[in-house]
């Protein structure tokens, strides 16, 4: 009896506990900042205003415990707790420990696919590496060595040069449901993109993001929309050439707030293997990247000059960049498989320049995977890339892949796309739209011959292929209503942070200042971004050096009328690769990725119903 009277008197303290439990008025908030490191967050509900924590920023998190909250909005306070910014959404609370964004409304834009009309030669991922999820922004914040990092903000060029220099640094990537850290280092991108005070950054991790060890932050810096360089990357995706892929990103360095960029792969050995491979553990091969300075040169025009490496080497157009080291122990193995493919092409050339048999192709097709070729020469004519392979032979590596035996070309950067001539004597400004094939080889002999792709399109089979690719492609791919469909949906998913990212750069204090006449800036503005992802042209004026003088949807739609006029007798009824034609390759599995977001409800019913399950024990 007395213990069954013990038992009785546990129970209803349990039971009185889990009634306070389940009365107990508790308020948790979970915001990201997209401020710098001094400003922190506070919520505002009423009168009242309460300072969040940050264990980890970007993100502020505290519980509230009071009678009632209904609506309330974020704060932006200083270190002394003065309002110094507040948000201009009103929130009516639920119990969700999702993340919110400081200023932000959370969405879920669906990002539809441009259609596939070729047959995969890639894998385009591993299922270990797969892309990033098109309809998320990211928020990374770096904290970096200071000394380091104001050096390379205040100087990205040293006496005419490229500064090289990386700086530590401490990464927070972060999403509503996503939490990443890492230590790492960041170092300054590009050449013509640093000219721009909104820098492009490179990062490399010591513990991987999303499979990753590095990610390029693109800058984005001349685009009024923020978008052209998504698209001509989805593009070459599409038809099937290997891309570095990616989705937005907010970027803070330190106290630095410096926008909306866009956060991609870098060509390193991981992604080559998952992207080119599917495997994880595949063998590397060689890359090398092609750089041609217009229009004086170099070029990196694939000539051939003798057989020592130490010429392409320290021509200036040529870059080792990924290589398998047990493979290529020095700097002659590594140099070598540029030397072979300049060579084998060179008398490729010679023998079979005059010869139009199918002999002449298959000898081609034994040393270069020419359907990747002409498929990336596609997208270069369709998106008139001015500073990319096809006008220059630039902005592209060339890899030896070993599970082949043969070479293909990478495409990447793509700033100076979807946008017209920008000035450029090797264009016809006033022919180049309606020129799908030749619109490169206006300026020939006179700055750049383009000695490698006339070599191969004047063979009819290959030019041929060619036609069928970009008659497919220009109908399918390229096809206006899905563009516009495409563009906008990135739009919607990245207009609420238009103005905010083309207005940080009259705030951004970094020694790299356009007052010095040392960087370029635009101040584009949301008018810009609204009317040149669709027709309105953007002029040069006082506040941008950068102009745009097609809208993305009035390029898409002159060019696609162009090429398909161009192509509208061509017979597509084969649409057989013309090299590298396989039947298995590896395609990675869907990833499947769940994050449990408990409310607080949920939280007490699994504590009720362990109880519940503890008192059924006593009673027994």
């Amino acid at each position: 009896m007395y213990k069954n009277i013990m038992k009785i008197n546990l129970i209803v303290h349990i039971l009185s506990s889990l009634i306070l439990l389940g009365e107990a008025k508790k308020f948790n908030f979970n915001v990201i900042s997209i401020m710098g490191d001094s400003v922190s967050i506070a919520v505002k509900y009423g009168n009242n205003i309460f300072p969040l924590t940050s264990s980890s920023f970007p993100v502020f998190t505290s519980s509230i415990e009071t009678d009632n909250i209904n609506q309330y909005k974020y704060v932006a306070i200083d270190k002394t707790g003065q309002q110094i910014d507040e948000e201009n959404i009103i929130r009516t609370y639920s119990e969700s420990n999702v993340k919110e964004i400081y200023n932000r409304q959370p969405k879920k834009i669906e990002i539809p696919k441009l259609d596939e009309p070729f047959k995969r030669q890639y894998s385009m991922g591993s299922d270990k590496l797969q892309s990033l999820p098109n309809n998320v922004i990211y928020n990374v914040y770096a904290k970096c060595d200071e000394a380091g990092y104001t050096d390379l903000s205040s100087f990205p060029f040293i006496d005419g040069s490229v500064n090289t220099n990386t700086v530590n640094c401490t990464f927070s990537i972060v999403t509503p449901d996503y939490h990443y850290s890492s230590t790492g280092n960041i170092h300054v991108l590009g050449y013509g993109s640093r000219t721009y005070r909104k820098l492009s950054w490179g990062i490399k991790f010591d513990k991987k993001f999303m499979g990753r060890k590095a990610v390029k932050l693109r800058a984005m810096a001349s685009d009024p929309t923020l978008i052209r360089e998504k698209l001509s990357i989805e593009l070459y995706k599409s038809v099937g050439v290997p891309v570095q892929e990616g989705t937005y990103a907010r970027l803070i360095i330190n106290n630095d707030v410096y926008g909306l960029y866009l956060i991609i792969d870098s060509i390193s050995s991981k992604w080559v293997k998952a992207y080119i491979h599917g495997d994880d553990k595949a063998k590397l091969g060689v890359s090398y990247k092609m750089y041609s300075c217009h229009p004086s040169g170099p070029f990196a025009d694939l000539k051939y000059i003798d057989d020592n490496y130490e010429t392409y080497r320290d021509y200036g157009s040529y870059k080792l960049d990924e290589f398998d080291e047990l493979e290529a122990k020095d700097e002659p193995s590594q140099w070598s498989r540029l030397v072979d493919f300049i060579k084998l092409f060179d008398n490729w050339v010679k023998t079979y320049d005059n010869d139009t048999s199918d002999k002449a192709v298959e000898e081609l097709k034994k040393f270069l995977n020419i359907e990747s070729l002409l498929r990336m020469l596609v997208v270069d004519s369709l998106i008139v890339g001015i500073d990319n392979f096809y006008l220059y032979n630039s902005n592209a590596a060339l890899y030896y892949n070993p599970q082949r035996n043969n070479y293909q070309f990478i495409p990447y950067d793509f700033d100076q796309t979807l946008i017209g001539t920008k000035g450029s004597p090797d264009l016809d400004s006033e022919n180049f739209m309606s020129d799908c094939i030749t619109w490169v080889n206006y300026n020939d002999n006179e700055i750049f011959d383009h000695f490698f792709t006339k070599s191969i399109l004047k063979h009819p089979q290959i030019k041929k292929r060619y036609d069928i690719i970009l008659a497919k492609a220009v109908t399918e791919t390229y096809n206006g209503n899905k563009v516009h469909a495409f563009v906008h949906a990135l739009a919607d998913l990245i207009r609420d942070d238009v103005s905010w990212n083309f207005e940080l750069i009259n705030s951004l204090n970094i020694g790299y200042k356009d007052s010095d006449k040392n960087s370029f800036v635009n101040h584009f503005t949301l008018q810009n971004f609204e009317g040149n992802i669709d027709y309105e042209h953007v002029g040069y004026d006082g506040n941008s050096y950068d102009d745009a003088n097609y809208g993305i949807q009035a390029f898409v739609d002159a060019r696609g009328e162009k090429c398909k006029a161009y192509t509208a007798n061509v017979d597509t009824s084969d649409n057989t690769n013309i090299s590298d034609d396989y039947n298995d390759v590896k395609v990675p599995k869907a990833s499947s990725s769940s994050s449990l977001s408990f409310t607080s409800n949920t939280t007490r019913i699994s504590l009720l119903f362990l109880l519940s399950q503890f008192i059924i024990y006593l009673i027994l």
